[in-house]
């Protein structure tokens, strides 16, 4: 009976179409940089577009904006920590601009979806399939609407 109630309130939220998110952060580890994003997600598929702010990384300083785009599948597994809903994500990613990682990228990350807004750990790179692959790590909070 639990696992059915876990499932059920997955597919539940899976089933909310067209959610907009803005998204707000700031790089770890490799970089000291900001991070704003908007996306939509229509059911388990999210499209987003990022932009990073100028700042100090590890392979030196991006002088200039970098621009970001994915598509991610959303992966909910219906378990809940600190009154959150836990998820995950898996896609494609597209980066312009930064010193960190080449243009063709995996993005993944895992959150925890509170009822009014989300808190993820998210990191870009190409998983040494190119020369240039330090990573890109942000932690964002997300506000749906």
């Amino acid at each position: 009976m639990i696992w059915l109630a876990l499932v059920g309130s997955a597919v539940a939220e899976e089933s909310r179409e067209n959610v907009f998110s803005i998204g707000l952060g700031q790089t770890l580890f490799n970089g000291d940089m900001t991070a704003a994003e908007v996306s939509i997600r229509h059911q388990r598929w999210e499209l987003g577009g990022v932009i990073l702010g100028q700042g100090d990384t590890s392979e030196g300083a991006q002088e200039r904006l970098g621009y970001a785009a994915s598509i991610t599948r959303m992966l909910r597994p219906g378990w809940e920590w600190c009154r959150g809903s836990v998820y995950g994500r898996v896609g494609l990613a597209y980066v312009d601009g930064s010193p960190l990682v080449g243009h063709f990228n995996f993005r993944t990350g895992v959150g925890i979806d509170f009822r009014g807004f989300s808190l993820e750990y998210q990191h870009l790179s190409s998983a040494s399939l190119t020369r240039l692959n330090t990573g890109i790590d942000v932690i964002q909070f997300r506000i749906p609407f």
